[in-house]
């Protein structure tokens, strides 16, 4: 049912009408990141998960309004191993691993400096597709980046090093929520058409 909204909101945004002489820019990429889950509190005597080889590929659409500005979207695939660590309890636990996806979609924006430099920022609407022992990312969060970029013809080479706080508005809410937080990195070519 998600993924059906998904394919939707996606093919939506991608058909878009141009604005006169405006560009549209398709990119993909491959990204990893060093991730946590964090909590407003610590719970003491609890179990505990890590997140391990968090790693992100997807295909992002620029339409540019001008030179300098950008409206950004596109779907992002993430894909990593969860560590869940159970408390104790007097009775020893075995240390079991999760696998854990998401599915994001971006709606940002994307301000270019000095042709080489640009900064991006704004929501990301995510969908966890596993079931898993931490809490649901399904949810609205936000993403700020920084990045470099180099055009050959039609082509764009780019790397743009981000913060992303998932589960920032959770579409279920929980006492103390686990959030994803990440520190990562995309590195990716773009064709503009």
């Amino acid at each position: 049912m998600i993924n059906k909204y998904l394919l939707i909101c996606s093919l939506l945004i991608l058909s878009l009408d141009s604005f006169g002489q405006a560009q549209n820019e398709l990119r993909i990429y491959y990204g990893a990141s060093n991730s946590e889950f964090l909590r407003n509190e610590i719970l003491v005597g609890s179990g505990s998960s890590e997140i391990k080889d968090l790693s992100e590929f997807g295909i992002k659409y620029l339409k540019h309004l001008n030179e300098n500005i950008a409206l950004e979207t596109g779907v992002n695939y993430h894909n990593s191993t969860i560590l869940i660590k159970p408390a104790f309890t007097g009775v020893t636990r075995e240390v079991r691993d999760e696998n854990f996806e998401l599915v994001s979609v971006p709606l940002m924006v994307n301000y270019t400096m000095w042709k080489y430099f640009f900064i991006n920022g704004g929501a990301l609407i995510d969908f966890q597709i596993t079931q898993n022992s931490i809490d649901s990312q399904d949810g609205i969060c936000y993403v700020f980046g920084i990045g470099g970029q180099y055009g050959i013809q039609d082509f764009t080479i780019f790397i743009n090093p981000n913060f992303k706080k998932h589960s920032l508005i959770p579409f279920e809410k929980s006492n103390n929520h686990q959030k994803l937080t990440e520190l990562g990195i995309q590195i990716g070519l773009g064709y503009k058409f």
